[in-house]
């Protein structure tokens, strides 16, 4: 078996970086693989510990750091000269492959053997870029062009060098990216162009479609424009005449108009999972745990999606176009999860319509909210349920004791690899980290009484505050460094601040499971946190964190503060365990659960709960009367009645209307 040697070049963009490893190794048969060469050009640390991370987890992985910044062309260079596979494969560090993208792409080599460089289609890719549709994921697209277009491919003007495959013998008789452009832009079309004069072909595989960002370790500045026209002027004077001829032989048979032109979309996607999310933003830890999944799960080639209402900015990777309510109707789900509990209302009846199975994922105790003022709406969402995932063990046991209601427990994972730091050492200035999120609940108030107390005295720390809005901090002593960070905050923003962190405060007085302590433990902190049920997921009293039942004394805070100040082995004694246990709930181990439970969900029979079976005595609303009213046609009576009698019985008031409207819509339109 021929191998491929994958050679990824990277600068900073460790989250990127994760992501493009782990989807190079979920969708690639192992028996193709040959060398993976990380080609570290002068990272951050961050990125340079997430590169630790990966080789610690992958196997045949090999990291190369560059002591300075070399850019793009001599790294990529660099790794060309470490590989003697039979292919080469380089990939951008923000270029996430499908399932079997090498085998395609080596398959249309072994059935022709001029060709010496090959691309697939991909998100972003200049003359080579196909949008992804709304309501479908990237790897979905993939599957459509590999249904359509299987072992097709076209003569490509330019290659793109996000995801290129170069043979050996390409490589031996061309030789390396020409250096003299710089820092990258317009490189391998000058490689494809001297491999044309060479005798090889440069293809564009249409049957294989890629995600890529682009710009991730770039950017964009003016400074990239006067690069792209030197790079430009550099290419025209080479291969000017060249370019010119191969672009009208493009023009005459365009790949992207031929796909177009040519490729059948069904009407009606149908995601194995869609999650409703009200509103997606940056400020929500649960909107990021929903998004993760979604993405994970398509790359695992579990098709999901999100339905929303409203889409705020986003920072983190999304490797899908969501799907708006206003157009629920074009597609067609085979299950519904509800993320909040007034979503989970909508879900039901979306679930009815469809006949189809809901979820409610659990991430919170719901009732708590808004200091216990919905309690009777998140109640009747949870009671009125199909089925409940839950985060954690606490949420499982409250949906049993409160609502005699059983839930499935997946626990919450998180990036490790974007956090773990084993060889970390204690900073000589303890660095305390608070996270200040604008609700009572998470107890604010306790942390600005814990920070007041912090800066009475002169401890030998610095301070890391994190917030929301503007607020007023009760500071004390100027001599005490304090770091102040205005959110939302990007996961990498984060990164960098739990990584110089050796003790993490957390006052909240209710957690359904708590992702920032044990983040903050995954970069070696020992936290201190309230007494708050969630927490116990993770959190073990003196062994890898500190448990405060006093919640409400903020002394009892600083007295464990003052511990770790004056017993440094007993920090770093906690800080290993605290890692060590970080390692349980990393994500990437978690996610085959979530395949497995929605995909035994989805065979369930749809069966009206015992409320609304009690709503239907209640209202004993007759077929006849959704035919009079207009409702639903005599031959759609059935699914349309389950959803009157919701609308009648089932919302609180201040709800109904909406929700009625929403499902007139929903059957009328």
């Amino acid at each position: 078996m021929k191998k491929c040697d994958i050679i990824i070049p990277i600068y900073n963009s460790p989250e990127w970086v994760k992501m493009c490893v782990y989807a190079l190794y979920k969708n690639t048969p192992r028996e193709y693989m040959g060398k993976v060469l990380l080609m570290n050009d002068n990272s951050d640390e961050l990125t340079c510990q997430c590169l630790e991370n990966l080789k610690r987890k992958y196997p045949n992985v090999e990291i190369y750091k560059n002591e300075e910044n070399l850019g793009f062309i001599k790294n990529v260079n660099k790794g060309m000269e470490k590989t003697e596979a039979d292919y080469i494969l380089l990939l951008n560090t923000d270029c996430l492959l499908s399932k079997n993208t090498i085998p395609k792409l080596i398959d249309h080599m072994e059935q022709n053997k001029k060709i010496g460089l090959i691309c697939p289609i991909s998100s972003n890719a200049a003359n080579l870029s196909y949008d992804i549709p709304e309501n479908y994921s990237y790897m979905q697209v993939d599957e459509l062009f590999y249904e359509n277009f299987k072992g097709m491919n076209f003569d490509a003007c330019t290659v793109v060098g996000n995801c290129l495959m170069i043979t050996k013998e390409c490589k031996d008789k061309v030789g390396y990216l020409d250096e003299v452009y710089g820092m990258g832009y317009g490189d391998e079309t000058d490689y494809q162009f001297k491999a044309h004069s060479k005798g090889f072909e440069a293809k564009v595989a249409i049957d294989t479609y890629v995600y890529h960002k682009s710009e991730v370790s770039f950017g964009t500045s003016p400074e990239k424009q006067k690069k792209l026209e030197h790079n430009r002027s550099i290419f025209f004077e080479r291969w000017g005449k060249e370019y010119e001829k191969k672009m009208a032989e493009y023009q005459k048979n365009d790949p992207i108009k031929y796909i177009k032109d040519n490729l059948k979309i069904k009407q009606k996607p149908e995601p194995e999972v869609l999650f409703f999310l009200p509103d997606i933003h940056q400020n929500a830890g649960g909107v990021h745990v929903v998004v993760d999944i979604v993405n994970y799960l398509n790359i695992n080639g579990c098709f999901a999606n999100i339905l929303t209402e409203r889409m705020h900015e986003y920072k983190e990777i999304m490797l899908f176009t969501p799907t708006f309510m206003k157009n629920i109707k074009n597609v067609k789900p085979k299950c519904i999860v509800g993320t909040i509990y007034p979503s989970i209302f909508y879900c039901e009846a979306i679930a009815r319509y469809y006949d189809i199975p809901s979820v409610n994922f659990l991430q919170g105790h719901e009732v708590c909210f808004d200091n216990g003022e919905i309690y009777t709406w998140a109640e009747l969402a949870c009671r009125n349920s199909q089925n409940i995932l839950a985060i954690s063990h606490f949420l499982q046991q409250k949906c049993k004791e409160n609502f005699n209601k059983e839930a499935v427990v997946i626990q919450n994972g998180i990036n490790v690899d974007l956090l773990y730091q084993e060889k970390k050492k204690i900073n000589e200035k303890i660095q305390i980290t608070m996270s200040f999120r604008d609700t009572f609940l998470k107890g604010d108030f306790i942390l600005k009484e814990i920070l007041k107390k912090l800066t009475l005295k002169d401890y030998n720390i610095e301070i890391n505050v994190i917030y929301k809005n503007e607020t007023m901090f009760p500071i004390n002593n100027s001599n005490i460094k304090i770091n102040f960070y205005q959110g939302p905050l990007d996961r990498k923003q984060i990164g960098n601040i739990l990584k110089n962190t050796d003790i993490f405060i957390d006052a909240s007085l209710m957690e359904g499971f708590g992702l920032m302590p044990l983040e903050a433990m995954a970069a070696g902190a020992v936290p201190i946190l309230a007494e708050s049920f969630g927490i116990d997921e993770y959190a073990i009293d003196k062994e890898n964190a500190f448990i405060i039942k006093e919640v409400n004394n903020a002394d009892k805070y600083i007295e464990k503060v003052e511990y770790l100040l004056e017993n440094r082995e007993e920090l770093n004694r906690m800080r290993q365990n605290a890692l060590q246990k970080s390692l349980e709930f990393d994500v990437d181990n978690k996610i085959q659960k979530y395949i497995e439970y929605f995909r035994n969900v989805k065979k369930q029979q749809v069966i009206l709960t015992d409320i609304e079976k009690e709503a239907s005595q209640k209202w004993n609303v007759s077929e006849e009367m959704l035919v009079e009213k207009n409702i639903a046609q005599p031959e759609e009576v059935s699914t349309k009645r389950k959803i009157y009698i919701k609308i009648l019985s089932l919302f609180p008031k201040t709800l109904k209307n909406k929700v009625k409207n929403f499902l007139k819509k929903l059957i009328n339109d």
